[in-house]
Parts: structure tokens; C-alpha cells; sequence
């Protein structure tokens, strides 16, 4: 007879606390997405899908489609920019490694409006950015309250989540395959495209997700640094709950915003099962 096993204490509060604080929430939210607001502000509790047929309507279809592609991209430029951060610091040693991490960690210590309100006095229309160009005599630009300062908050306040999970992957990878690949004839480009991003390709995919999944529902940065005149879908999920009182959309929004992290993450550990099984067998062909 096969001992049942015992499932420790600290388990059981982690399984209590994810129920109180993620299921619960999220349940209370998707009841709440199938019920209707009147024209009075009142909440009928009926089921209705008039709130997700809403979510059709070009003007929310718009959004999502914009929050979509500025996610896509920023997180394309963060990995672009944290790629080469990421190597350099896994490839470096000595006091310049530690200098390097101490400046990737250093965000992590300051508050995140704080970040934001520094990029407002650095891009501001009287900020350090045009000053040095009026110093040269160049036209003002304009980067605040436009999408491009949305870009540029995105890309300066995530980019340390997506260089953490590569540089992990990058420290965990056997040096001597390097020098295989290079005593083997293979070129820098071949050893990089063959042996190196093959071997950390799942640390790229967790850091990806890590930067794009929190850029979809971002709220802070649209709003302080993309002004009344760029409405992003996390942007306009806060204001149906706060602002206009239509809890049931504004549920309706935060619903989808939680399949496409369910989705994505469905994703993932489906890529990670189908990478890991290969492996598997070619350890059990060697047994």
C-alpha cells in the first residue's frame, strides 16, 4: 500500500492565500463582466453579453489594437536593448560585473512614479532635452503627451524585467560550448545562432512575457506621459471603473486583458513541455 503524501503547512497557506487573492478576485470580476449598468448608473444583476459585444464596437477594437502593437514594440526594443546588456554582463568579470549589475538593479530601488516624473523633466518642453537643443540651435521637439513618450516609458521602466530572466539563462550556460563550437570551425554568428540562443531561448520567451503581459494593462505610464489624447486599453479600463462608474465593462476589459495572460502563459508552458520532451527521450535512448 502506497503511502499517501503529506502535503506540508506552508503549502496549504500558499494554496489558501492564492484563492483568497487571485481565483476570488478573478471570479468576482468575470461575474461581474456579464451583468448590465442602466442608464440611471445601476447595477441589474441579469446575464448579458451586451458588454463583451461592446468590446466589438470598432472604437474598443482600436484600442486594443494599438495597445497590442506599442507592446509589441517596446518589448521588441527591450529585447533588442537587453539582449547585448544581458551577454555583456554575463561574459564580463571582475568589478565591472558587479558595477554593471549594480546599475541594472538600481530601478528596481527607486519609486516607479519617481522614474516617470524623471523622464517628464528630461523630455518636458522645458526639460534637459530641449535646452541642449535650443543650446544648438535646433527646433524644439515635442516627445511628452504623444506616443512616442508612451514608447519611450515602456521601454526605460521594463527593460530591467526582460534582461534578469537572459542574463540567468546566459550564467547557466556552459562556457566549454562555446569553445566546442569554436574548435569545430564555426563562426561567432554560426556559435550564437547554433549553440548559444538554442540554450536560452526559454530565459528569451519568460522575458518577453514578463515586459509584454504588464505593458498591455499598464495604466500609470499612458496617463502621465501619453496625456488625454492617447487612450490605451489599460488607460480605459481604469476609467470605466473610477471615472464614468461602469463597473461591468470596465470588468468586461480587465476579463480579456486576464485570458490574454491566461493564454499567453498557456503558451509558454506548452513550448516548454514540447522543448523539454525531446530532451527526455534523448536522455532515456541514452540509458
Amino acid at each position: 500500500m502506497k503511502n499517501t503524501p503529506v502535503i506540508p503547512s506552508s503549502a496549504w497557506i500558499f494554496l489558501i492565500w492564492l484563492i483568497l487573492m487571485t481565483l476570488l478576485p478573478f471570479s468576482l470580476i468575470l461575474g461581474m463582466s456579464f451583468l448590465q449598468r442602466t442608464d440611471l448608473g445601476n447595477i441589474v444583476f441579469a446575464f448579458s453579453l451586451k458588454n463583451y459585444q461592446q468590446l466589438l464596437d470598432w472604437i474598443y477594437f482600436k484600442v486594443l489594437l494599438k495597445t497590442l502593437w506599442l507592446a509589441f514594440g517596446a518589448t521588441l526594443s527591450c529585447l533588442m536593448i537587453g539582449f547585448p546588456v544581458a551577454y555583456f554582463l554575463a561574459r564580463v568579470q571582475g568589478p565591472l560585473k558587479s558595477i554593471g549589475l549594480i546599475l541594472l538593479f538600481i530601478p528596481f530601488w527607486t519609486n516607479f512614479i519617481l522614474r516617470i516624473y524623471g523622464i517628464v523633466s528630461l523630455f518636458g518642453s522645458n526639460g534637459l532635452f530641449n535646452q541642449i537643443l535650443a543650446t544648438l540651435g535646433a527646433p524644439e521637439v515635442s516627445i511628452l503627451y504623444t506616443r512616442l513618450g508612451v514608447y519611450i516609458g515602456l521601454v526605460y521602466n521594463y527593460l530591467p524585467f526582460l534582461v534578469v530572466p537572459i542574463y540567468s539563462s546566459l550564467e547557466k550556460l556552459d562556457p566549454f560550448l562555446r569553445e566546442a563550437a569554436s574548435d569545430l570551425g564555426a563562426t561567432r554568428f554560426q556559435t550564437f545562432r547554433k549553440v548559444i540562443l538554442p540554450n536560452i531561448k526559454e530565459g528569451v520567451f519568460i522575458g518577453s512575457l514578463f515586459v509584454f503581459i504588464p505593458m498591455l494593462g499598464e495604466y500609470v505610464i499612458p496617463d502621465l506621459l501619453g496625456g488625454a489624447k492617447e487612450a490605451f486599453l489599460g488607460k480605459v479600463m481604469v476609467e470605466q471603473f473610477f471615472i464614468l462608474q461602469d463597473w461591468p465593462l470596465g470588468s468586461a476589459i480587465a476579463t480579456v486583458l486576464s485570458v490574454l495572460l491566461l493564454g499567453a502563459l498557456w503558451l509558454q508552458n506548452r513550448w516548454t513541455s514540447k522543448n523539454q520532451q525531446p530532451q527526455s527521450q534523448e536522455l532515456s535512448h541514452a540509458i
